[in-house]
Formats: structure tokens, C-alpha cells, sequence
């Protein structure tokens, strides 16, 4: 595919999970990839995994927190490929499992440090530049749980949550400059992340790691979790000039288990 073909993307949260899976979709599409993350050891990895496919990709150490981390990538951008088209915010963490009144208010802050502020900044950074050309698109990454209640994660739900408005309203604010914000919620992703939200899960509820995780099977008409592939290809699709009337949407990739 080469329908992000001259198309620059920076990846939050580019070296593991979804986050690769998306990199390597965008790289595959055509697009020069940079994907950035706190560890750099699975950064590299993506990017050699991309290299290996043919593509264009390199990778910044930054912390979606810090501003000033985040201006740097900005400017390696530039300095790498030219300004950024597409901006996906991927960067996020699970937060604690535990019922609300045995949160620690740290685990908290932290959650929403890094799920939404961490949006915030990336958003806050790059959109000079794509108002000024007039060109670019952002895809940020939520979550089914921002949309039904999870049992110990109400942390991480209220995170997910912030993330619908954040992105409407944002969609509202840079259209009239040619801009467009959307916003992917998948389901339970396979892979690592998910393993280990359902082992706490499970922790917390009291019930074996088998009943964790059909209660994010059975309710899928499909019976089964998400590839994080099925969500890249929207992200990717979403990023696209294919996708150009569509902004403000909250597009669900659950297998069926959130259909509004």
C-alpha cells in the first residue's frame, strides 16, 4: 500500500504492543515513521522490524509528560523528515486494579499524567505546525473501558473517558483549519498488556485468570480478543486521506463488545 506515501508520523508509545503494530502499518502504507517511548531497547527493535520490511523509521526517547522531551522530538522530526502529517498518541499505561476507595492517589495522578496530560502535550506540541500548513490529522488511542464499566479500573476508565471529549472538542477546534482528531477504542488487545491486566484483575476480584478473562470474551459477539493488527489498520485508515470527512468520531474496534 502506498497510501501514506509522503506522509510523515510520529508514534506515542511505538515500542511494544499496539503501538508497534500501528509503526509498522503506517511504515507499511508508505509513510516515514518515528516512534518514541521511554525504553529505547524496544524502540530500536521497531524500527529494525521496519528496516527488515522495507520501510522508513527512526526512533527519539521521550517521555510524553515532560514538554520539553516532547518539543525535542518535534524538532528531530523536522530535522529527520520535515513536519509531521500525523501524530498518533498511543502512550498510555493501565493504571492501578483495585476498587476506587483502595486507589493510592499517586497511582492515580499517574494514570492521568500519562493517558491524558501526556495526549494534552503531544496534541499542544505539534498542532502549531500543522495549523500553520493547514495539513494534518491525529488519531488518539482510548479504550472500550472509557465506555462501560471494568470491575477495579476506574482509574484507567475515567483516563479513557477524558479522551472522548478531549478529542470532540478538539475535532470542534482545529477543523476550521483544515485539521482532523480522531479517537480508536479497541477492546481487549492480545498480548502482553492485557495478560497482565487480567492476572490483576482476576487478583482483585478474587476468581482464577480463566473467569478474567471471559469477561472480555463473552461479551463479544466474536468470542475472542482483538488483533492489535485489526486496530492498526484503522488507525491507519483513519490517518488516510481516504478517511478525509471523517473527525470527532469515536470508532470502536471491540469485537462487537461496545457498538455505540
Amino acid at each position: 500500500m502506498t497510501r501514506l506515501a509522503e506522509k510523515v508520523a510520529v508514534v506515542t508509545g511505538g515500542g511494544r504492543g499496539l503501538g508497534r503494530a500501528v509503526a509498522h502499518t503506517l511504515a507499511d502504507a508508505g509513510a516515514s515513521v518515528v516512534v518514541t517511548a521511554r525504553s529505547e531497547d524496544a524502540l530500536l527493535s521497531t524500527v529494525a522490524d521496519i528496516h527488515a520490511r522495507g520501510g522508513v523509521a527512526t526512533h527519539v526517547v521521550a517521555d510524553v509528560t515532560e514538554i520539553a522531551q516532547l518539543e525535542s522530538l518535534r524538532k528531530r522530526v523536522n530535522d529527520c523528515y520535515g513536519p509531521t502529517d500525523i501524530l498518533v498518541n498511543n502512550s498510555g499505561i493501565a493504571g492501578p486494579s483495585a476498587p476506587l476507595w483502595e486507589v493510592d492517589p499517586s497511582a492515580w495522578d499517574e494514570t492521568f499524567a500519562v493517558n491524558v496530560r501526556g495526549v494534552f502535550l503531544a496534541c499542544r506540541t505539534f498542532l502549531p505546525d500543522m495549523i500553520k500548513r493547514r495539513s494534518g490529522t491525529i488519531v488518539n488511542i482510548g479504550s472500550m473501558t472509557g465506555k462501560r464499566p471494568l470491575a477495579a479500573r476506574t482509574a484507567y476508565a475515567a483516563s479513557k473517558s477524558a479522551l472522548v471529549g478531549l478529542t470532540r472538542t478538539l475535532a470542534h477546534e482545529v477543523g476550521p483549519h483544515g485539521l482532523r482528531v480522531n479517537l480508536v477504542s479497541p477492546g481487549g488487545i492480545e498480548g502482553e498488556r492485557i495478560e497482565q491486566v487480567i492476572s490483576n484483575l482476576a487478583k482483585a476480584e478474587g476468581v482464577n485468570d480463566e473467569e478474567a478473562r471471559r469477561r472480555f470474551t463473552d461479551p463479544s459477539p466474536l468470542q475472542r480478543l482483538v488483533s492489535p493488527e485489526d486496530v492498526a489498520r484503522t488507525v491507519a485508515f483513519l490517518a488516510s486521506d481516504e478517511a478525509g470527512s471523517v473527525t470527532g468520531e469515536d470508532l470502536n474496534v471491540s469485537a462487537g463488545v461496545v457498538m455505540y
